[in-house]
């Protein structure tokens, strides 16, 4: 389970507002000064982050909770984002180049490979937008946090 600390903001319906705080290791990695990550990390001028997240009934506004999403489901979203387009990509340059060897019908089909797994990456995301293993959820509330937080909300 990938988890994450973060803050209460609303709730409603179920479903909890709550804002993270993004932490990074990139200060003490080795590849950092060639990794895009880190560089966009240090442009942004924000680390916070707002998550819808499936709430627990004794939740309560301001209080500080762990927010997780399992492993297998962050992996296998991630193969059908990047996975599957890059495949219809190799795929749609290769399969052509068996049968003809002009460039323009290789660059035409990686293109169009390429925009198929992106359709087919959205048809996914579509069908699995009801899933509620594809939504992070409240695990627990912090308990070494005695207090509640108290949020300011504009009206």
């Amino acid at each position: 389970m990938i988890e994450e600390n973060g803050t209460v903001l609303s709730i409603e319906d179920g479903i909890a507002e709550v804002e993270t705080i993004r932490t990074s290791s990139c200060t003490s990695c080795r590849a950092r000064h060639g990794c895009g990550h880190h560089t966009i990390a240090k442009v942004s001028n924000s680390n916070r982050m707002l998550m819808k997240a499936i709430a627990t009934d004794d939740l309560k506004t301001g209080q500080s909770v762990v927010v997780g999403i399992p492993e297998d489901t962050l992996l296998q979203a991630s193969l059908w984002m990047y996975a599957v387009p890059l495949l219809g990509l190799v795929l749609g340059a290769s399969l052509p180049s068996l049968v003809t060897e002009q460039t323009l019908i290789s660059v035409v089909g990686a293109i169009s490979g390429f925009a198929g797994g992106l359709l087919a990456a959205k048809w996914k995301s579509s069908q699995e937008t009801k899933n509620p293993d594809y939504y992070p959820r409240v695990l627990r509330i912090n308990t070494n946090q005695a207090q509640i937080i108290p949020v300011v909300q504009k009206a």
